[in-house]
């Protein structure tokens, strides 16, 4: 195996993702309780839609949220709430920037244009990373895990899912990028992955 590619998931790869926290920050604005809140974004299927392009812009995307949560939600607000709900893990951003000191490197999300715009505030670590090759899955018109969101990314990058190495922590994400033809590893713990990256070559070992 030839990996000339590796692409990070982001949410609970790169970084902590606590939806609660989310949920209680946006509940705190509106008067919505959290359950409200979640059944009427989360799990009404607004967001799947989101983050497979069916949402055109993140000025429509903050409408229909803020008409959902019954706020009338600020661009601020709404990032200030997913923000404060990523915590940065420096050892995987540190690992990432090995990497690709050495290897191509993406970022690839499930998420929508929202996200996207505003990435520089809620993620500056990543998007000093990544620059412009961090990537939503709402520009392919469909989500991870389905095998048709990796293979229009690696045609936008002009690169071979034989030569591509993804990391998710999602094994039904990493299940899709095999279907399509990436070597997919498993995200389960920092640790871990460190030594899986040694292991595959991607890192090199450290030095007892």
């Amino acid at each position: 195996m030839t990996i000339r590619l590796v692409i990070f998931d982001m949410d609970d790869v790169l970084c902590r993702y606590d939806l609660g926290a989310r949920l209680r920050a946006l509940s705190r604005l509106s008067g919505q309780t959290p359950r409200d809140i979640r059944a009427a974004i989360w799990d009404s299927g607004f967001e799947d839609l989101a983050d497979s392009g069916g949402i055109p812009s993140g000025d429509e995307y903050l409408a229909q949220f803020g008409d959902r949560l019954g706020y009338p939600l600020t661009r601020d607000q709404w990032a200030e709430a997913r923000r404060n709900a990523m915590i940065a893990w420096p050892d995987m951003l540190a690992a990432a920037r090995a990497i690709g000191a050495k290897y191509d490197i993406a970022l690839y999300t499930n998420n929508g244009p929202m996200t996207r715009e505003c990435l520089p505030m809620l993620f500056p670590e990543a998007h000093e990373l990544f620059g412009k090759r961090a990537f939503f899955s709402h520009q392919f018109g469909t989500k991870k895990p389905d095998p048709l969101a990796y293979t229009r990314l690696l045609e936008h990058l002009g690169r071979a899912a034989c030569e591509t190495l993804f990391i998710d922590d999602k094994l039904s994400n990493v299940e899709g990028a095999r279907i399509a033809g990436l070597t997919g590893l498993h995200f389960t713990s920092q640790e871990l992955f460190l030594v899986e990256a040694e292991t595959l070559g991607i890192l090199e070992k450290k030095r007892g």
